[in-house]
């Protein structure tokens, strides 16, 4: 019985530790785009220069929100203030959200509290290109497929 027990353990770690096994292995998955260097310069306000929307429902063309200023400050620390304002309806709406910002690569995060004092996530990509001091957000929308493209200024 114990060398029964023998052979079957051994056959088992043979067949775990062969060529079947290997095959099972997770493959090293290939390096990942290199992530931005961020510099100090990316940390500072923005003014925005326009905001446009893609609309998956009407058109995958964006269309741009007409009347857009304000800005964003990111802070070395993970805060940031929106202030964005639009023309619209007769009149300018404003937003303004004081909440953290994170990035991971080329994507980033916004958490705030909403109005009604809900919690609400803006998530996206982003390009920063510090030669031009543009920085373009990227955002999801809603529902599924839409999103908010703002290209904004370094001041």
């Amino acid at each position: 019985m114990f060398t029964r027990f023998l052979v079957l353990g051994t056959t088992a770690l043979l067949l775990l530790s062969g060529p079947a096994a290997q095959a099972q292995q997770p493959t090293p998955t290939p390096a990942a785009a290199k992530a931005p260097v961020l510099g100090a310069s990316f940390f500072t306000s923005y003014t925005y220069l326009s905001y446009a929307i893609v609309d998956q429902e009407t058109s995958a063309k964006p269309m741009e929100a007409k009347g857009v200023g304000g800005t964003l400050t990111l802070h070395p620390d993970g805060t940031y203030q929106k202030r964005l304002q639009l023309s619209g309806n007769g009149g300018v709406m404003n937003f303004s959200q004081d909440g953290r910002f994170t990035f991971s690569g080329d994507q980033i995060t916004f958490s705030y509290t909403d109005s009604k004092g809900q919690p609400r996530v803006d998530q996206g990509s982003f390009k920063f290109q510090p030669k031009a001091r543009t920085l373009t957000l990227m955002l999801i929308g809603y529902p599924t497929g839409n999103k908010g493209i703002y290209t904004l200024r370094a001041d």
